[in-house]
């Protein structure tokens, strides 16, 4: 009977480890699903905001592409 018991407790302790490191990790990929939808991909956020600014100072033309200037070299 004591065998038993034992043997019980450490399959709770695991059982109860897999699941606190399962609530961790859907925590942690939500957090950074949410992050990356407000600091990357949001036009206004953090990194879009200024990412959009910069390709509005480079000119870029309608179809996507950045506009390239010649650089004139003198002799």
């Amino acid at each position: 009977m004591i065998c038993f018991l034992i043997k019980s407790e450490h399959g709770q302790t695991a059982v109860e480890y897999l699941l606190l490191i399962l609530v961790c990790a859907s925590l942690g990929i939500t957090f950074f699903k949410k992050m990356d939808e407000y600091v990357i991909s949001n036009p206004q956020g953090l990194i879009g905001g200024p990412i959009n600014q910069f390709k509005t100072q480079l000119n870029q033309d309608p179809t996507g592409r950045y506009r390239t200037f010649p650089i004139l070299i003198r002799r």
